[in-house]
């Protein structure tokens, strides 16, 4: 089981509602403990077996749920703390977590947040001026609704500590993160409380940070595994700048819309470009979010994947057989190892080629391997987090720059 060694003193992010573990370097960097969720849960929680598959963070029910991730943190109050798991986000617009009273309220490591314990919380009202679009007035405040999450929009202070029982060395009051009362449909796999928003959008926890993150983060998601491996997130002055041997690609980042999109430009399946007019590129939007387990295309872009990648397996001697509708592709008769199964590259504009290995993009079953991108019914391009495993991505928001490089974050 993953522990949460009680001999190493790290410094750590504490919320009047919320306590990180985070190493607080300076007072304009953090560094946060990611985790594969994939049974990395500490002694004395349940096991939470797979990791969670939830319609509120877009994810296609029949991929795969070994690639989730998270960040440790516990909901603080007089009553003292508990352990919460919350999934990283890269898109929604606000973090959130569950509180009481929530129906139904799904099993999850720790309690669930009482805001009556807190003496700092305050409900935000309806005149409030962050109360707007996708946000909602109504008789009783602010409400919002992500998808399966309803709830409401809330206040609360945040407080940097030295060690996890340590001083307060800074306040941040004031910010702003919902308050989930209904979750139907939100299945956390007994896991998760909420989520942990990076966005760039105003209320994120990213922008709402100010200068403790200025704008920039970087994270390497680790390989899921039965040792329960752990990356980091780092933000602010804890980032690192990108080794020369980095790609770099600029982010388009639209005021008021979510996401961090990419100009993609073509595609290689198993070192041959694939013929897709740009035109397809440019109309179909693509992003990147650790929130999906697994990458997706716009059906155009992935009617022309799919094709390419039946002829190369059917060269290998293995056939499509027919999987769950919408799903993934799965191949029988597979009498070659996941090394020798192709590769793919994503390329962007400027140059940058983001590749991925073979392992990255199948799970070998025996005889079956399921090829761990869909496609079909999709709108837009996500790259999601199977496909980010073992490489360092920075965000730089305020430059407009995506860096990323190969790294073991285990």
């Amino acid at each position: 089981m993953f522990k949460l060694l009680s001999t190493l003193v790290l410094p750590v992010f504490f919320l009047s509602f919320a306590i990180a573990w985070a190493n607080l370097s300076n007072t304009t960097g953090l560094s946060f403990q990611l985790v594969a969720l994939s049974g990395a849960v500490p002694d004395g929680h349940a096991s939470n077996g797979s990791a969670y598959t939830t319609e509120d963070l877009r994810l296609p029910i029949s991929t795969s749920a070994r690639y989730a991730y998270g960040v440790f943190v516990s909901l603080g109050t007089r009553e003292g703390t508990r352990l919460k798991v919350l999934g990283l986000d890269t898109e929604i617009s606000t973090s959130w977590v569950m509180c009481e009273p929530c129906h139904p309220s799904p099993p999850q490591v720790g309690n669930l947040f009482s805001p009556s314990a807190s003496p700092t919380f305050h409900g935000v009202h309806n005149n409030d001026p962050v109360c707007t679009t996708p946000y909602r007035k109504t008789a009783h405040g602010c409400s919002f609704h992500f998808s399966s999450i309803t709830g409401y929009l809330s206040r609360d202070t945040f407080h940097l500590r030295t060690g996890r029982a340590g001083a307060v060395r800074e306040s941040i009051p004031r910010v702003v993160f919902g308050c989930a009362h209904s979750s139907t449909g939100f299945h956390n796999d007994n896991t998760l409380g909420g989520v942990l928003s990076l966005s760039h959008l105003p209320l994120s926890l990213l922008t709402q940070l100010g200068g403790h993150a200025g704008g920039r983060f970087s994270y390497c998601l680790p390989m899921p595994t039965v040792h329960n491996p752990h990356g980091s997130l780092l933000l602010g002055a804890d980032v690192p700048s990108p080794p020369p041997h980095a790609h770099t690609t600029n982010l388009v980042i639209h005021p008021g819309v979510s996401g961090y999109h990419l100009n993609l430009i073509g595609i290689t399946l198993g070192y041959k470009r694939l013929k897709i007019d740009k035109r397809v590129f440019v109309s179909h939007s693509c992003s990147i979010n650790p929130a999906e387990t697994i990458t997706h295309f716009a059906e155009p872009i992935y009617l022309v994947v799919e094709k390419a990648l039946v002829a190369r397996m059917k060269e290998l001697g293995s056939d499509p057989v027919k999987g769950p509708p919408g799903g993934p592709l799965w191949f029988d008769r597979m009498y070659i190892s996941v090394e020798q199964l192709p590769n793919m590259a994503f390329h962007f504009e400027g140059g940058a080629e983001l590749w991925f290995t073979s392992d990255r993009l199948f799970e070998v079953h025996g005889m079956n391997a399921r090829f761990m991108v869909a496609g079909r019914g999709y709108r837009r391009t996500v790259i999601g987090a199977a496909q980010q495993v073992n490489t360092r991505f920075t965000f730089d928001v305020p430059r407009g720059k995506l860096s990323f490089v190969s790294e073991v974050c285990n």
